[in-house]
C-alpha cells in the first residue's frame, strides 16, 4: 500500500492517491533527470481501486502531456498516450 492506502486503512477517512498514473517512473526521477517516463498500464491502480485503497486518484505528469488523457483512457487507448519528459515544461506557457 502506499500512503494513500495506509492512511485510510488507520483513520477510515477518504484519501486521494497520486504518483506515476500511466507513467512507469516516479516524479523525482523524471523531474530530476533527463529520463524519460514512459507509458504503463492501469491494471494495478484499478485492482487497488476496486479494492477501496483509496478514493479518488489525482493525475498530475499525465495531463501534462496528455491533455485529453481522460478521453484516451475512456476509450482503452493507452498506446495513443505520450510519455513525459521534464524538457515538456518548457513549452507551457
Amino acid at each position: 500500500m502506499n500512503l494513500a492506502g495506509w492512511t485510510k486503512k488507520l483513520t477510515g477517512k477518504p484519501t486521494v492517491t497520486v504518483g506515476s498514473v500511466t507513467l512507469n517512473e516516479d516524479m523525482m526521477t523524471s523531474f530530476g533527470t533527463a529520463i524519460t517516463a514512459g507509458v504503463s498500464g492501469i491494471d494495478n491502480l484499478l485492482e487497488r481501486l476496486d479494492r477501496d485503497e483509496f478514493d479518488l486518484v489525482a493525475i498530475g505528469r499525465s495531463l501534462i502531456v496528455n491533455p485529453t488523457w481522460p478521453g484516451i483512457v475512456r476509450k482503452g487507448a493507452l498506446n495513443e498516450l505520450l510519455p513525459f519528459n521534464r524538457s515538456v515544461l518548457s513549452e507551457l506557457v
